[in-house]
């Protein structure tokens, strides 16, 4: 989203995590803005009884823990690197003079903001109240419109069983009952990896 020769500009440093390594932990005050150069970091809590829920995953190119940096408030949950990856670390004050001397980035940034927004508030509606079959289809429908595959034929999901699972709130043996549910109905194919093919048009 943002070009490096504009990020080092800004006093940005690069990061490497390790997988498993947590870079910052809920609770944690924002004071930079993180985006992933390359790998994979997910954001997630847990509940009380230590069961895990996935915010989202992101990967090259996306930024996140947004909101708090710009509320300046606490993070609602934690960063940790699923492979090992490199992130781009940026101050406060300069991201938040990088923003005010490029304005197209900063509007693409908001778009990209306002667009997890309604993701957030369609997943929301889905796991109060919507079945393992539709919520899991709404999931995997947003997923493949916003992979860096999304243009290709087919479309494979890069995410795992387990990963669907810790981002609707399902168990896993549901989310791998509802898939070949799926698979029957014909809105997808299973790859001989195992691997996801979704079928059904996104329009």
């Amino acid at each position: 989203m943002i070009a490096e020769s504009v990020l080092k500009k800004y006093r940005a440093t690069v990061v490497l995590l390790k997988k498993g390594k947590m870079l910052f932990q809920e609770g944690d005050t924002a004071s930079f803005f993180y985006i992933v150069k390359s790998g994979r970091v997910k954001m997630s809590n847990y509940s009380r009884d230590g069961r895990e829920f996935v915010q989202g995953y992101f990967t090259d190119g996306q930024s996140f823990g947004e909101p708090p940096f710009f509320s300046q408030g606490p993070y609602p949950a934690s960063a940790i690197a699923v492979e090992e990856s490199h992130v781009w670390k940026i101050p406060r004050d300069e991201f938040l003079k990088l923003l005010k001397n490029n304005s197209q980035i900063h509007l693409e940034l908001t778009r990209v903001l306002c667009d997890r927004l309604v993701y957030k508030s369609t997943m929301l509606t889905e796991l109060a109240i919507e079945e393992a079959e539709h919520r899991l289809t709404t999931l995997i429908r947003y997923l493949m419109e916003h992979s860096e595959r999304q243009k290709r034929a087919p479309q494979k999901l890069i995410f795992t069983r387990q990963q669907l699972a810790d981002m609707t709130g399902l168990r896993v043996e549901t989310v791998i009952r509802s898939v070949k549910l799926l698979e029957q109905k014909g809105l997808l194919e299973i790859d001989r990896n195992g691997k996801i093919i979704w079928k059904h048009p996104l329009q």
